[in-house]
This record gives structure tokens, sequence and C-alpha cells, in this order.
């Protein structure tokens, strides 16, 4: 649990927004948590991008895999068994992934 608590901290101390932790323990073979993520624009989204892997760094885990990394819009981050989304306030909006996973469990950030 070391590792979503690193990543959840990385998020909240850039102050992104909407932050919600699906719990994909019993649901996926791939990951444990899928976390979406609100930045209120592109610069703190990609402030955000470079938090993350510095915070991850610091704590001696594996870098994440970057998907988008250049994007304005969105970017994923796949840190193995915690995929992190990261996106601006239209774009998750547009995008909606929340209805995809209505009957899945979530976390409050603060009950970690």
């Amino acid at each position: 649990m070391a590792k979503i608590h690193t990543v959840i901290e990385a998020l909240e101390a850039l102050k992104l927004e909407d932050i919600l932790i699906y719990d994909m323990r019993e649901r996926s073979p791939f990951f444990e948590f899928f976390i979406l993520s609100t930045a209120t624009n592109v610069r703190q989204l990609q402030a955000a991008v470079k938090h993350l892997k510095e915070h991850l760094s610091a704590a001696s885990l594996e870098q994440p895999v970057i998907e988008g990394a250049q994007s304005n819009a969105w970017v994923l981050m796949d840190a193995q068994d915690i995929v992190v989304n990261i996106f601006t306030k239209e774009e998750r909006l547009y995008y909606n992934i929340e209805k995809m996973w209505l009957d899945v469990p979530t976390i409050n950030p603060k009950d970690l």
C-alpha cells in the first residue's frame, strides 16, 4: 500500500481535483488501482506528470510508462499495479470514463 500512498500524496500536493481511486484488486489481473484526476490547466497537468515521476523515484519505486506525455489534455501513467489518468477538466467531461466503472468500488484517498 506504500506505493498508492506515494501516488496520492503526489497528486494531492499539486492540488489536482476530483481524485477518484477505483479498487481493481478483485476485477483486474493487470493492475490494482485505477486513478482518475483533474488538472485545472495544461501547466498543472504537465507539472503533475513531472512531480509524480520525481515522487516515485524519491521513494525508490519504478518509473511509470507514460502515454500522452506531450498531450495538453490527457496523460496516462502506467506504474504497473497502478494506472493514473490526469485530465484537463474539459477532457474528463468529454470522455466521462467514470461511466465505465459504475459497478467498481472506489476508495476515498483519506481512507488510505
